[in-house]
């Protein structure tokens, strides 16, 4: 961990975060180390935990959710959502051939799938400034205008926690044992 981070839990974090730990270790059986950071802000993990909660119910299959997740955190470059991620996505059952061509930066087979990994590399990576070229690819692999602003809600969950884990230095969870990733070396630190 860097920057004075810490790992807290539901007796050393504040008490508004506590209840949230407290329901995110229900849910899933324990506390990822991603909430444990973020917990030093109630806001902030109220606001992860709200978005991860709302990306659920956005137009996406479980699998189109996860390649677009996939898709953001290569982006981003976090070693630690990409290797959550990659062991939630073998869990949604997506093709762990896309996993690995995502997780190398390339494309997957399936072309609609496909165009939602570029489109949501390239919201991504430029910040939402997209051509009209670029969503109309899009809507024609058949998507529609809502699944374009769907994949802005997945990438604010996103960036929440990739930005986090950059900031702390997060540490893996145990359940991502195998699945550790080496970012390209893109982003850099500015001095």
């Amino acid at each position: 961990m860097i920057n004075g981070f810490t790992l807290l839990d539901a007796t050393t974090a504040p008490t508004e975060s506590a209840q949230i730990l407290n329901e995110v270790q229900a849910a899933w059986g324990f506390v990822p180390n991603l909430h444990r950071v973020l917990a030093e802000s109630p806001a902030a993990l109220e606001a992860y935990a709200t978005l991860w909660g709302i990306a659920e119910k956005t137009s996406f299959t479980a699998q189109e959710r996860n390649i677009a997740y996939l898709s953001i955190i290569y982006e981003n470059e976090c070693t630690y959502c990409m290797a959550g991620h990659t062991n939630l996505s073998k869990m949604a059952k997506v093709n762990p051939a896309d996993i690995e061509a995502i997780r190398a930066g390339r494309a997957i087979a399936d072309s609609k799938l496909e165009a939602l990994r570029q489109f949501a590399a390239k919201i991504t990576r430029q910040r939402g400034v997209v051509s009209e070229t670029d969503v109309a690819a899009f809507k024609a692999a058949g998507y529609t205008n809502q699944s374009v602003l769907d994949v802005l809600v997945l990438a604010a969950t996103k960036l929440i926690s990739n930005y986090t884990n950059h900031l702390a230095a997060t540490p893996n969870d145990d359940f991502m044992k195998g699945a550790e990733w080496t970012a390209p070396g893109k982003l850099h630190a500015i001095a």
